[in-house]
């Protein structure tokens, strides 16, 4: 459909939801989208005191089988607590965006905001849009204001990348060392080996290759939305690597999320060191970072779609997928860890203790709750009709299983943990996150079911228990 179309659609779909109450399944201290669905969190930035979230999403994508564009919906906020939906931020309406505006990075530069993202063009046909059949465009975008973006212009289409790419080169990282601008994009080669593209530009238009980013052995045959990052010296390259043989304990969804340690120059001579996922459970996909100050954030999209559950029971409701709570990234012993923002505990309510020696049972869909066992031991949560979290001390392993009803299609997931020390739950509605020992391995899934049952067995050691509030989120007009 044309552009002035769509957007009628767009806003049409939005006030239907706007007029609905909340159902069951839609978090209160997560981010969703107001209608359709949602994907990658993209153009994260800080412009003064205001965080910007930006985020891929498709708002007709729960009321009509046919193919529909997405677009960046945008998120703004001051505490991570008080949100604003402010406006779709950029449409698919260029040539080379036509069909989705695709992920990307966010640059400020003099006072303005620059959008790099992947223009989507798929041509209609007999293709494989692997090596053919589909366009993926280099585009920005910018903005005097971070919410109104124009003067769209084409940066790099698939014959400016090298020869031996498929068309699936995309998700633009804007990263600035020393006084020079870099992008880094995500890369699948016609031999289907995975790789980040390093380019480099003098003006901010015209970029340059200067290095690939690749492991020693093929690793995976496509890299989705690189990014790198420097802790205390230390630098990391973030990916989203696709097709990686499942083990049990590692690698066992359909694609995967995390970091490669970087040794030397990623504009030149540097090696990669081995893959480390950020999640072990169901749904978490597509993180990118975002530096504040002296912290480094991490925010992930919570959702699977190329899996037998990617679409949930919100999909029902006229909304699916979210946006998984914020973590600060942590190096410790060359691991890293990811914590919850503290900002996050201004949401805790009605607060409970207790002495692990006796079960605790309560009835809550919205909670935070923190373990602290004594010793090794073993350790089981049970949440709803069929979820259950249970650490095996013997074992050395952290087993996450979902039923039918709780799991909608998820099963079992599985963590190495050779002692735990700490535990840490959220549940949120549809949403279930999970901290082993201050975030060195985190488990991340949506839960469903209509119970809100929450029972820890008796352990030795201690436990507090939080309700939690909702975000405060102001609707401005046309978002």
């Amino acid at each position: 459909m044309d552009t002035e179309t769509y957007k009628k659609a767009i806003e049409e779909a939005f006030a239907r939801m706007r007029g609905k109450e909340r159902d069951p399944y839609r978090p209160v201290y997560h981010l969703t989208p107001l209608a359709g669905t949602l994907a990658d969190p993209n153009g994260l930035c800080r412009i003064g005191e205001t965080y910007h979230i930006y985020y891929v999403t498709n708002p007709l994508a729960c009321q009509t089988q046919e193919r529909t564009a997405c677009v960046w919906g945008h998120y703004s906020t001051e505490d991570f607590v008080h949100y604003r939906r402010e406006p779709v931020a950029v449409y698919p309406d260029d040539r080379r965006d036509r069909d989705g505006v695709y992920s990307g990075s966010a640059y400020l530069h003099d006072g303005r905001l620059y959008f790099y993202y992947t223009g989507n063009v798929r041509h209609s046909g007999d293709y494989d849009y692997i090596h053919e059949g589909r366009e993926q465009n280099v585009l920005r975008a910018e903005s005097s204001d971070a919410i109104h973006f124009g003067n769209k212009l084409l940066l790099m289409t698939n014959e400016d990348f090298p020869a031996d790419m498929t068309k699936h080169v995309r998700d633009p990282q804007m990263i600035e060392k020393d006084g020079t601008l870099y992008m880094l994009l995500g890369a699948r080669t016609k031999e289907d080996r995975g790789c980040a593209l390093v380019y480099k530009s003098g003006d901010m238009t015209h970029f340059e290759l200067v290095n690939m980013l690749k492991t020693e052995e093929p690793f995976g045959y496509m890299w989705e939305c690189p990014d790198l990052i420097c802790l205390d010296g230390n630098s990391f390259l973030l990916a989203c690597p696709q097709g990686i043989p499942h083990e049990t304990y590692r690698f066992q969804n359909s694609h995967q999320c995390g970091y490669f340690p970087l040794q030397g120059d990623f504009t030149g001579a540097c090696r990669l060191g081995g893959f480390v996922q950020f999640d072990y459970g169901f749904d978490f996909y597509a993180a990118r970072t975002l530096k504040d100050g002296s912290r480094t954030l991490l925010i992930g999209w919570l959702g699977m779609s190329e899996t037998d559950y990617g679409q949930t029971p919100s999909a029902e409701e006229g909304w699916d997928q979210v946006i998984a709570m914020p973590r600060e990234l942590v190096l410790q012993d060359g691991h890293l860890y990811q914590r919850p923002l503290s900002e996050l505990k201004a949401l805790r309510g009605r607060h409970i203790a207790w002495n692990g020696r006796e079960r605790f049972l309560f009835h809550s869909d919205c909670f935070e709750l923190q373990l602290q066992p004594e010793g090794q031991q073993d350790l089981c949560v049970e949440l709803r009709e069929d979820c259950s979290l249970k650490y095996d001390a013997e074992r050395q392993e952290l087993v996450l299983r979902m039923g039918n009803v709780c799991g909608q299609g998820r099963d079992e997931r599985r963590m190495r943990l050779e002692k735990l020390e700490k535990l840490a739950i959220y549940v949120d509605a549809s949403v279930l996150e999970i901290y082993a020992n201050e975030g060195y391995g985190v488990m991340t899934s949506r839960i469903f079911g209509k119970g809100n049952r929450l029972e820890v067995k008796a352990f030795r050691g201690t436990a507090d228990y939080y309700n939690m509030n909702s975000f405060v989120i102001e609707d401005t007009a046309g978002a």
